[in-house]
C-alpha cells in the first residue's frame, strides 16, 4: 500500500514567504536627517552671531556719525546722488574698554548716479570719540573729508 501525500488544506505545499527587509533605509534616513538637522542648528547660531555682530557695529557712534555726514555731505550727494543709503556689510573693527577703545570700519553707500567706499578711523577716551579719519571714496577715485563739514 502505497501512501500519496496528504497535503494540508490550510497551507499551500510551496507557500511563498517574502524575504525579509532590510532597515538600512531607515537607518540611513535618520542618519541623514539627524545631520541636516545639526548643520541647520549650527548655521543658524552661526547666522544670529554674525547678524548680532554687524547689528552691534551699526548701532556704533562711528558707524551712525559717519554715516549721518556722508547722508548730509554736499559734495558726496552731488558725486553719488541722493538719498544715499548704507549697504548690508560693514568691514573693519571696533574695540571698546571701559570708557576707551578703537575703531577702524568700511562700509559702502549708494545713491542713484553711483556710490561710495566710507573709511572712519577713531579713538575713544574717557568716552568721546576723536575722528582721525572719516572720508568717502568715489568710484572714480575721489576721496571727500566728511570731517571739513
Amino acid at each position: 500500500m502505497s501512501q500519496s501525500p496528504v497535503s494540508d488544506p490550510i497551507q499551500p505545499p510551496h507557500a511563498y514567504s517574502e524575504p525579509k527587509k532590510s532597515n538600512t533605509g531607515c537607518i540611513l534616513l535618520g542618519l541623514g536627517g539627524g545631520c541636516l538637522v545639526a548643520l541647520l542648528v549650527c548655521g543658524g547660531l552661526i547666522g544670529t552671531g554674525v547678524f548680532g555682530v554687524f547689528a552691534m557695529i551699526k548701532s556704533s557712534e562711528p558707524y551712525t556719525e559717519s554715516l549721518a555726514r556722508a547722508q548730509s555731505n554736499v559734495e558726496l550727494q552731488s558725486v553719488i546722488g541722493d538719498p544715499i543709503e548704507p549697504s548690508a556689510l560693514v568691514q573693519g573693527s571696533i574695540n571698546l574698554e571701559n570708557d576707551g577703545g578703537e575703531a577702524d570700519l568700511n562700509y559702502s553707500v549708494s545713491g542713484p548716479n553711483g556710490s561710495a567706499t566710507v573709511h572712519v578711523i577713531g579713538t575713544k577716551a574717557d568716552g568721546s570719540w576723536d575722528y582721525s579719519r572719516m572720508d568717502a571714496t568715489t568710484a572714480d577715485g575721489t576721496t571727500i573729508d566728511l570731517l571739513a563739514d
